[in-house]
C-alpha cells in the first residue's frame, strides 16, 4: 500500500524565520511595536543579531512574514473547499485579512506605519504582495473558467487591482483609525463584483 503523501517540512532557514515572526508577534502584543526592539526579539528566539538581518532588513519587514502567514493559511484553506464560488472565497480573503488587521489594530498601525515610511517601501510592498496576488489571479482564473467572471482581461490584472484596492484601504485605515477595516473590504468587494452604476 502507498504512503500517503505529505507535505514537505520547512528547511531550517524557514524554520528559523518563522520563530523570528513569532517571537515578535507575541512580544508586541505583550509590550506594544515601540516597546520591543531587534535585540529582544534576537533574544526571545535564541539567536545572533546577524540572523535577524538574514531573514528581515528591519522590524517594519516583519510585515512581509505577516502577509505570507495570512496568505499561506488562506491558501491552504481554500484549497480543501473548492466547491465555493470565486466571488465568496475573494469575499472570504477580505474577511480574513480584515480580521487579522482588526485583532492586531494597535501594533499593525504602527508595523503598517514605519513600513511605508521606507524609503523602498513600494519595492517591498511588491514583495509583500506577491503570493497574495498569485493567489487572488488563480482565484479570478478559475471564475473565468466556470463562467462565473466574464473573460477578456487578464486574471493577474484584475489580481493587481484588488490587492492595490486593498493596500489603499489598509493606508487609509491608518489615518482613519474609526473606520472599520472589515466594512470596508465588503464595501469594495461589492464595487468590484456589481459595477458603480444601478441595476
Amino acid at each position: 500500500m502507498a504512503e500517503a503523501a505529505t507535505a514537505p517540512r520547512p528547511g531550517k532557514k524557514e524554520r528559523t524565520r518563522r520563530e523570528i515572526y513569532r517571537i515578535a508577534m507575541e512580544s508586541f502584543a505583550e509590550r506594544g511595536y515601540d516597546g520591543v526592539t531587534i535585540e529582544d526579539i534576537c533574544a526571545g528566539a535564541g539567536i545572533a543579531k546577524a540572523t535577524f538581518f538574514l531573514h528581515f532588513k528591519n522590524k517594519a519587514a516583519l510585515l512581509l512574514a505577516f502577509n505570507e502567514e495570512i496568505t499561506n493559511a488562506l491558501a491552504d484553506k481554500l484549497s480543501e473547499n473548492n466547491s465555493s464560488t470565486a466571488e465568496e472565497q475573494l469575499r472570504f480573503m477580505a474577511d480574513v485579512f480584515g480580521e487579522a488587521y482588526h485583532s492586531n489594530a494597535q501594533v499593525m498601525r504602527r508595523l503598517l506605519t514605519e513600513f511605508l515610511e521606507q524609503p523602498a517601501s513600494y519595492r517591498m510592498a511588491r514583495q509583500a504582495n506577491e503570493s497574495l496576488i498569485a493567489l487572488v489571479a488563480n482565484i479570478v482564473r478559475q471564475g473565468q473558467e466556470k463562467g462565473e467572471f466574464r473573460k477578456g482581461f487578464l486574471p493577474e490584472l484584475a489580481a493587481l487591482s484588488i490587492v492595490a484596492t486593498w493596500s489603499a484601504l489598509i493606508a487609509f485605515w491608518l489615518e482613519n483609525p474609526e473606520i472599520e477595516t472589515e466594512s470596508s473590504g465588503k464595501a469594495f468587494l461589492d464595487i468590484a463584483m456589481n459595477g458603480l452604476k444601478a441595476a
